[in-house]
């Protein structure tokens, strides 16, 4: 009994000194377990901050700041949004985009800069009859980079517009960018709720050719933050710029004749710039041979004929 009573009071006596070891902080090897817990606990809390801070990327198509591109399409493909028809177009748009688009177009007018709305709206079936004509003229690959699959067309929420000049200088051309309404609407689009959906130079990030005549609706709010954050485009700005991809361009052997040449399908001018409004080089008959340089701006193609070099639009080649 007596031994019994000893080893309890050695016991006891061993729990108070590690109590009080712990207590006065001495460096045991039992507190470390504790020291690890506290510092694992530490980063699993610092990760489940960071991944409620991390946004996800706005999906709904009724909402102005949904992102559509070819990694993230329309849910549902076929969505169609509220629209209101702009007076003298014909054209819809979401009805807080056909709002702010009237605002926008009245202040250029003050400007003395007028404004014609050349696309907004597109239905799911415009789409794809779209698609499929560009990719019948010049290829699937192409298509791709200057139209979108039905289903992930920014049109097809109608908070997207197409402008352009009323006297069609440089229509839907890079060379946009330096008429009277593209350098405007550079300058003050996105004080009415607009950005400059393609920009040049992100055409990997957005997937399409640079369209200076191409502004998406995003609300006034959001193209400030946007440029206060000098997002370049709204995958930048969702955190999402390293996709998607364009698709890639398929090269033929230099000895291929079937993609270094075309035939003209009508008479055809060869013009110095790639626009409508440069001069003309000369005017080559229907059925004339040409010779593809690589070079594209838009649905222009750099072509040679001879021993002039200029530019033709790819709508009238085969």
């Amino acid at each position: 009994m007596r031994k019994e009573l000893r080893l309890s009071a050695l016991l006891a006596t061993a729990l108070l000194t590690v109590s009080l070891s712990f207590t006065s902080g001495s460096a045991l090897a039992l507190s470390t377990p504790s020291t690890s817990v506290q510092l694992v606990d530490s980063v699993l809390v610092s990760q489940s901050q960071q991944l409620a801070n991390k946004k996800p990327v706005p999906r709904d198509p009724a909402k102005i700041n949904v992102l559509v591109n070819k990694k993230y399409p329309l849910i549902p493909k076929n969505y169609k949004p509220k629209t209101s028809t702009i007076s003298g177009t014909g054209i819809e748009l979401q009805i807080q985009t056909a709002t702010a688009y009237r605002k926008l177009a009245k202040a250029a007018k003050k400007d003395g800069v007028n404004i014609k709305l050349t696309s907004g709206y597109r239905s799911y079936a415009t789409q794809s009859y779209l698609m499929d004509k560009y990719t019948r003229q010049y290829g699937s690959a192409y298509a791709q980079r200057i139209a979108a699959k039905p289903g992930t067309s920014e049109h097809q929420t109608g908070l997207t517009v197409d402008v352009g000049n009323y006297n069609r200088k440089c229509a839907l051309q890079a060379c946009f960018e330096s008429t009277q309404v593209g350098r405007w609407m550079a300058k003050n689009a996105s004080k009415h709720g607009f950005i400059l959906r393609y920009p040049k130079g992100q055409e990997k990030v957005t997937g399409y050719n640079y369209e200076p005549w191409h502004f998406r609706y995003v609300g006034t709010e959001q193209a400030k933050d946007m440029a206060k954050k000098k997002s370049k485009t709204l995958e930048h700005y969702y955190g999402v710029a390293s996709s998607p991809k364009p698709a890639p361009t398929k090269t033929s052997p230099k000895n291929s004749s079937s993609s270094s040449t075309k035939v003209t399908t009508a008479n055809l001018n060869l013009r110095k710039s790639a626009n409508t409004s440069s001069a003309v080089l000369l005017t080559a008959k229907k059925g004339t041979k040409v010779s593809l340089t690589g070079k594209k701006s838009g649905t222009w193609v750099q072509v040679k004929i001879g021993t002039r070099t200029g530019w033709m639009s790819s709508a009238y080649l085969r």
